[in-house]
């Protein structure tokens, strides 16, 4: 019961968190942010056990660029081009970052590979949902806003898939994680899709957009926790952390957070063609 209550209690500030940070002040959006990253940052060094301290520090440093350099973008209302290549080149190293995950995680046993994938992997999402935010959508009080609207889509898709999981559950996926089954998986992507046309239907800002969005969510939120679940596998850790009660670490909350937000950055660039 106590652990129900801790975890219970940790949720619900964290949706309020999510909630001014997504919807009233684009300030307490970048601060926010910056320190959800600083927390997972801190999580996924220990996690994958950095030999050398001052590797640790350069690859903070270069973390620390790209944060700057996206959310100084964000406060001048600078947008990225759909039409140059290197806009895309994040998503390009992303998918790869994922590819190693699943198919050669043993090139994460040296720190010059753990450099690049911290950046790639936790950096880059980060930056580039800093960027996707406008300045212009914070207009002081609550209302779905874009960025409110993709984390009620992850929190669907964690939540039904935990909840179809327990109810249903049969088949597991065995190999990536012993907690997880087919019938969660497919529950949570069936649970998102269908608010997406809930959205669609009862908000007719940005209408013709919500099922995409949603799509995206639907299929990337379990591949980004599915790919935490194998890295925590594969580096023995059970949990990201304990900051969180009930919830584990920063990783283990934002898990699903972290592909998805390269997938809703990609969507509004090529959106703004």
């Amino acid at each position: 019961m106590d652990k129900l209550l801790s975890r219970s209690f940790v949720g619900i500030i964290y949706v309020f968190v999510i909630i001014f940070a997504t919807t009233i002040s684009p300030y307490g959006f970048v601060a926010i942010f910056t320190l959800f990253f600083l927390f997972c940052f801190w999580e996924l060094v220990k996690l994958l056990q950095f030999e050398g301290k001052y590797m640790v520090i350069l690859t903070g440093a270069l973390c620390a660029y790209l944060l700057y350099h996206f959310s100084s973008k964000f406060f001048s209302g600078i947008y990225p081009s759909a039409y140059t290549i290197t806009s895309y080149l994040p998503f390009i190293l992303c998918v790869a970052a994922y590819i190693i995950i699943f198919r050669r995680p043993m090139e994460l046993a040296f720190d010059s590979s753990k450099l690049i994938f911290t950046v790639v992997y936790l950096c880059l999402p980060f930056a580039l949902f800093i960027q996707t935010g406008r300045e212009s959508e914070f207009v002081g009080n609550l209302s779905l806003t874009p960025l409110l609207a993709f984390f009620i889509l992850l929190w669907l898709s964690d939540t039904m898939a935990y909840v179809f999981g327990n109810l249903w559950g049969k088949t597991k996926l065995s190999k990536i994680s012993q907690n997880k089954t087919w019938e969660g998986l497919a529950g949570g992507v069936f649970s998102v899709i269908l608010a997406g046309v809930a959205f669609e239907y009862f908000f007719s800002a940005m209408r013709g957009n919500w099922i995409v969005m949603s799509t995206i969510v639907a299929i990337l939120a379990p591949v980004g926790d599915l790919a935490e679940s194998k890295l925590k596998r594969v580096f023995g850790v059970k949990d990201s952390g304990t900051l969180l009660a009930g919830h584990g670490g920063f990783l283990d909350r934002l898990d699903s957070f972290f592909l998805s937000a390269i997938g809703f950055y990609f969507y509004f660039l090529i959106e703004n063609l």
